[in-house]
């Protein structure tokens, strides 16, 4: 190849060429048509190759989209959120039961904080006739399998690694677990 390149641009007399200096006009040798024929053909071949790796790049995104969707879709269905219709979003509901339970342990009218467990306990009666149990274990040591630990804060009255709030009740159907939990920990050492 370096033969044929050397023999393409070297002048016949060996000598290159001065600027301003006019070189005798000569035909291009026989295979330097060859070799133009092949550069052409060699630079659509790999515009050709770059549209398909382009073509399968976009294939490939596409296909690892989808499966981003099914994972999400499986994680939700693990954690309440199935669409299929055999088991209803519970998500909404326990959440809800959250945030009533947070609001009403940090009222400040006592009246408001019965009400407000009030409507706690009949929406945990309900979800305790549904079939699921909710777990909010406040002074106790945490299941990793049932809670996720979200931050720390002192509790001088509970022991070092409880739960000193719940953030999100953990649910269970029977053993399988339909929501995983958040808690905060107590850490009383700085």
């Amino acid at each position: 190849m370096f033969t044929w390149l050397r023999r393409l641009f070297i002048t016949r007399s060996g000598v290159p060429g001065l600027p301003g200096t006019t070189l005798p006009a000569e035909s291009p040798p026989t295979w330097g048509t060859t070799l133009l024929d092949a550069v052409q053909k060699s630079s659509r071949a790999q515009a050709r190759l770059a549209l398909h790796v382009e073509d399968l790049e976009r294939k490939l995104e596409g296909g690892l989209a989808e499966l981003r969707g099914s994972l999400s879709s499986l994680r939700g269905a693990t954690s309440g959120n199935s669409s299929s219709g055999s088991e209803p979003p519970w998500d909404e509901l326990l959440d809800a039961l959250d945030l009533l339970e947070e609001a009403s342990r940090v009222a400040a009218d006592e009246a408001l904080a019965s009400g407000l467990m009030g409507v706690a306990a009949r929406l945990e009666r309900f979800v305790t006739a549904s079939g699921l149990t909710r777990l909010a274990s406040i002074g106790h040591i945490p299941d990793g399998r049932l809670f996720r630990i979200v931050g720390t804060q002192p509790h001088p009255s509970f022991a070092e690694g409880a739960i000193a709030r719940v953030v999100r009740a953990a649910a269970l159907r029977g053993e399988r677990l339909i929501r995983e939990g958040e808690a905060i920990i107590v850490r009383n050492t700085p």
